[in-house]
């Protein structure tokens, strides 16, 4: 049986932290509520940060205008405070870690240098390949061009990480489901993508005037993007066929209770 690892720990003015590589947080050991972001909280210098820290609050301060009580203070990378998490994390051997900052490491450098030369990320919806254009709000067919399927057609979830839809595989398009519908449709599968964040962090970065490297370490971009596929019996489908069927029994009792003789005839 394999041992649980034990997280790092990292000290800052006599408090001690967990170094969480997952969430890019430094957590208090004793108050776990209390999280120090390595995003959020602190400016990436590579090869350091630095944060601004109030230790009588044991957290990040926003300036330095209490000089007496804010102190500045350099943190490790990541890959120097936990190379065994980063390594396992983002798939990486520990050794080719040394030298890379935590930017090299998180955000896949491969894909950030072809879509900083144009290339525009690309997703598998239902075995075919399709080109995602934020900028146009669409997802072309990468081999054909055509069809494309617009985005606007999508809905977002009630989290808003993914967007979703009903689709025709062979046509290659979104549909729109029949409300009043008593049997699961044919040929039709559910599918859900990432929000704008997850299909492409550059183009909304850039769509939406935010830091591109802030965005690209929040949600790192997947070179191998792949819509997934939702069971009709998993959406809300179920729930609505049987609704309309209860509908329609109710709609054809009512219509035998109104065609009845009100007394049959005695012979």
């Amino acid at each position: 049986m394999n041992k649980l690892r034990q997280v790092p720990i990292f000290t800052i003015e006599g408090t001690s932290f967990l170094v969480d590589v997952h969430k890019q947080v430094l957590r208090q050991t004793n108050d776990q509520d209390n999280e120090i972001s390595f995003i959020n909280n602190m400016q990436d210098h590579g090869t350091f940060y630095r944060l601004l820290y109030d230790p009588d609050e044991k957290c990040s301060a926003e300036d330095l205008i209490d000089q007496s009580r804010v102190k500045v203070i350099d943190i490790p990378p990541l890959t120097e405070l936990d190379p065994e998490g980063m390594s396992v994390r983002y798939g990486i051997p520990e050794n080719r870690l040394k030298g890379k900052t935590d930017f090299e490491v998180i955000v896949d450098q491969d894909w950030l240098k072809e879509r900083q030369n144009g290339v525009l990320p690309r997703i598998n919806i239902a075995g075919e390949e399709f080109t995602i254009d934020l900028r146009l709000q669409e997802l072309r067919h990468t081999k054909y061009f055509f069809p494309v399927i617009s985005l606007k057609s999508f809905e977002l979830t009630t989290d808003g990480e993914y967007y979703q839809a009903f689709y025709h595989p062979a046509m290659k398009q979104v549909v729109s489901i029949d409300p009043k519908l008593t049997e699961f449709p044919e040929s039709i599968i559910q599918i859900r993508l990432p929000n704008e964040l997850g299909l492409d962090p550059v183009a909304t970065a850039r769509r939406y005037g935010v830091d591109e490297n802030d965005l690209l370490r929040r949600y790192p971009p997947k070179k191998d993007l792949q819509a997934a596929v939702i069971p009709l019996a998993d959406t809300g489908l179920p729930a609505l066929i049987r609704q309309n069927r209860e509908q329609l029994q109710k709609e054809h009792a009512e219509i035998a209770r109104r065609i009845r003789p009100p007394h049959w005839p005695h012979f």
